[in-house]
């Protein structure tokens, strides 16, 4: 068997580098130990080159287009799949498909305040993600999204609750969250919005289920992201990323990635549609 791992182009890992190539060799170290041949390349090499090596599995961190297509070309398994990639960079379709999949989320509109999201394309710098206290303050910054030349942006209402980042790989037992405002760690400070964590009782199990079913269905087995649980125990989701650097357990997360938990379920992430090329 013969294994590509392609690295995240470093504009796509804001302050975060070290820990995105950190656990993509954790995985391959895995790999190589007990599964077969390791290649590792840089998305950039792989743009460069104009298409794919060889290869029976592909596991996938590269988010520009350009990456993106020329591994969707390849006849390879890869994890995560390119279009599961680009449907996490675009805020909007995301939404709809959570929609249609009844996983929570928050409303448009709400009387704590607004975030607009950059809509196409990850989150590079902190001005993609902006707080507004009020429609003014909406107007003024679409009018900074619009000089930057961002046309689509997401609005999604400001929830009251715990933030709580969490980790997954979907077909295994793996689930992991912790609450950011606990640890300190921020990519880009915005956490301090809901303030210190409650850690209001919910169940992790559901929102494990949820985050499944949305990466199962749009093809991203290896995945992160945000949610906030309110005091009642209900939460939604606000973030949804293709695989994250899981800098706090990432021992456990590549361990699930290369041998999960239950063992007859690898085969299945191997297996989600729209794996192979533009099946």
């Amino acid at each position: 068997m013969r294994y590509i791992f392609i690295y995240r182009a470093t504009r796509f890992s804001p302050n975060s580098v070290e820990k995105d190539r950190r656990i993509l060799e954790a995985v391959a170290q895995g790999v190589r130990q007990s599964c077969g041949q390791v290649m590792m390349m840089t998305e950039e090499e792989l743009v460069e080159k104009g298409a794919m090596p060889d290869a029976d599995v592909v596991f996938c961190m590269a988010r520009s287009a350009e990456a993106l297509e020329i591994t969707g070309r390849s006849k390879a398994r890869i994890i995560n799949t390119p279009k599961g990639i680009e449907v996490c960079g675009n805020r909007i379709a995301l939404t709809e498909i959570m929609r249609e999949l009844d996983v929570p989320q928050p409303p448009s509109n709400g009387d704590a305040g607004i975030w607009l999201k950059k809509g196409i394309g990850t989150a590079e710098v902190a001005e993609d993600t902006i707080f507004c206290r009020n429609e003014e303050e909406v107007s003024e910054a679409m009018a900074r999204f619009a000089e930057r030349g961002i046309t689509a942006v997401c609005r999604q209402a400001h929830v009251e609750g715990d933030l709580v980042k969490f980790y997954g790989v979907a077909g295994t037992d793996f689930f992991y969250y912790f609450y950011p405002t606990d640890s300190g760690r921020s990519k880009f400070g915005s956490e301090e919005h809901n303030g210190q964590a409650h850690h209001y009782a919910f169940s992790a199990d559901e929102l494990k289920k949820s985050v499944d079913h949305l990466a199962t269905t749009i093809g991203v087995p290896v995945y992160g992201g945000d949610a906030i649980v309110k005091a009642d125990g209900s939460f939604v989701i606000i973030d949804f990323n293709d695989w994250p650097s899981f800098s706090p357990c990432r021992e456990e997360a590549a361990k699930a990635v290369v041998t999960p938990s239950r063992p007859d379920t690898y085969s299945e992430i191997l297996n989600l549609r729209l794996p192979r090329g533009e099946e």
